[in-house]
């Protein structure tokens, strides 16, 4: 049996917790296979366990304003979106499938929606995950938001990914949209 080492320096990674106080005991269990990217960034929002498995609520922040017929959308780097997933712009709104995301640029992604998403997204709004589909203004939630990941962590395809789950603590800089931010009534974000 061979050794493998791994090695990876993390010097851009953001920090957003100032202050930790009740955890998930144990930690929790992350579904893999849902995510885009290798890194699951400190802050995520975390669903509250479907059959013991918890989900990342992804969000992508906005490096430049996109109009309402827009769709090419250029986010902040470290998201974990990928082709397939439903976006919106706000809950109760509309959403459709990312066709492409394109992430040769250094301080941005480009994500590609199939159809515009039909607002205005200023420059540090918010693609938050869908559902499903939605041509009509009925977006909603694909998971309910329980807790905030403590630690990042790489994302590795075929692993299993457990990470500490925050209930309740003060965040600084962790930026949620008001869809997801009110149910983590016990986090403080300034």
């Amino acid at each position: 049996m061979a050794m493998t080492v791994s090695r990876r320096k993390d010097t851009q990674t953001p920090r957003v917790f100032m202050h930790k106080i009740a955890d998930i005991r144990g930690g929790v269990s992350v579904n893999v296979t849902e995510l885009g990217g290798d890194f699951l960034r400190e802050g995520s929002v975390l669903s509250a366990p479907v059959e013991g498995i918890c989900h990342v609520v992804k969000i992508a922040v906005l490096t430049a304003e996109a109009s309402n017929s827009a769709v090419e959308i250029k986010v902040n780097k470290g998201h974990n979106f990928k082709v397939g997933d439903f976006v919106m712009a706000q809950e109760g709104g509309k959403a459709y499938a990312i066709t492409k995301i394109v992430d040769t640029e250094k301080t941005y992604d480009t994500i590609t929606v199939g159809t515009t998403l039909g607002v205005k997204i200023p420059q540090g709004g918010f693609l938050i995950e869908a559902k499903a589909e939605s041509t009509a203004s009925t977006s909603a939630l694909k998971y309910t938001p329980l807790a905030l990941s403590g630690t990042g962590k790489p994302v590795v395809q075929g692993t299993n990914l457990d990470t500490d789950a925050w209930l309740i603590g003060v965040t600084k800089g962790n930026a949620l949209p008001d869809c997801v931010k009110k149910h983590l009534t016990g986090i403080i974000n300034y």
